[in-house]
């Protein structure tokens, strides 16, 4: 029988790939961007980096950058509260690092704090989550550790839903046409590996035999280690599938997110004619 710290872990696990698939790649211009006056964000300090705060914030309250949004959930996570409100105590190597003044310092901090957070989810047992936290948890001191544990993972689910969010903005405020670069020969596979993927997941199908003519690999694969074969496979894209097979396309590859390889793509997503085909190749 599944324990109930284990399936707290499994959602948390679950909300934390998703959080750190969407942060892949993340650059200190989108880090830093501020889309609005009186954004809240990360600035230099005299010691390093310091984040917006105050005890009473504007209101409304002001936007916050991803800066000051991926530094919040690292402070979340690796706070001492998480396990001192649980009855245990932080180690010595639990220290929170700096703010971070960078994206590659706050990927870093990231998975610090979820390495943090996560060691004290696991060390929890059911009388841990079943028993009152007590004075040392303030105004909460009659709720149990499920009840906290739940609202972390609400807090590292909804600030990760609200980062995505911003990064689809930059995105959209800073369009590019990298498809349009490489057939110009200003972007290279040694540039972007995965841009034959990429192509497939924007469902830029026309493009994809002019990117493998030159030179980008069929089998790189996103983030989630998807590949163009899973996506055509999964959106029924034949042609695009066939081209994929004749070109060397390995669909034995599984993704992160369903451990599914190409034609388990085709069969979840009810593509009856690509699942067909695979069977045949």
């Amino acid at each position: 029988m599944t324990t109930l710290t284990q399936n707290l872990l499994d959602l948390s696990d679950f909300a934390w790939q998703r959080l750190r698939d969407r942060v892949e790649g993340l650059t200190d211009a989108e880090y830093f961007w501020e889309p609005f006056d009186g954004c809240w964000s990360v600035h230099k300090a005299d010691n390093g980096y310091a984040a917006d705060w105050a005890w009473i914030p504007p209101g409304p309250p002001p936007f916050t950058t991803l800066a000051w949004r991926i530094t919040h959930i690292a402070d979340l996570l690796q706070a001492e509260r998480t396990a001192t409100w649980f009855g245990h105590e932080p180690v010595a190597t639990d220290d929170a690092p700096a703010v971070p003044g960078s994206a590659e310092a706050a990927l870093e901090a990231l998975d610090h704090a979820y390495e943090i957070w996560r060691r004290r989810l696991a060390a929890l047992n059911q009388e841990d989550l079943d028993r009152p936290m007590g004075e040392i948890a303030g105004p909460y001191a009659d709720n149990d550790g499920t009840s906290f544990a739940l609202h972390i993972l609400d807090e590292l689910i909804h600030h990760g839903a609200e980062v995505g969010t911003v990064r689809d903005f930059y995105r959209g405020a800073h369009a590019e046409d990298p498809f349009a670069a490489a057939l110009a020969g200003d972007l290279t596979p040694a540039d972007r590996p995965a841009l034959l993927a990429e192509a497939a997941a924007a469902q830029r199908w026309e493009v994809i035999p002019q990117l493998a003519d030159l030179g980008f690999a069929v089998n790189e694969a996103t983030a989630d280690s998807v590949t163009a074969a899973h996506l055509a496979a999964g959106t029924g894209s034949l042609n695009t599938l066939r081209f994929l097979v004749e070109n060397g396309a390995d669909l034995s590859l599984t993704d992160s997110r369903f451990n599914a390889d190409v034609r388990g793509w085709a069969q979840w997503f009810k593509q009856t004619d690509a699942a067909e085909y695979l069977a045949t190749v």
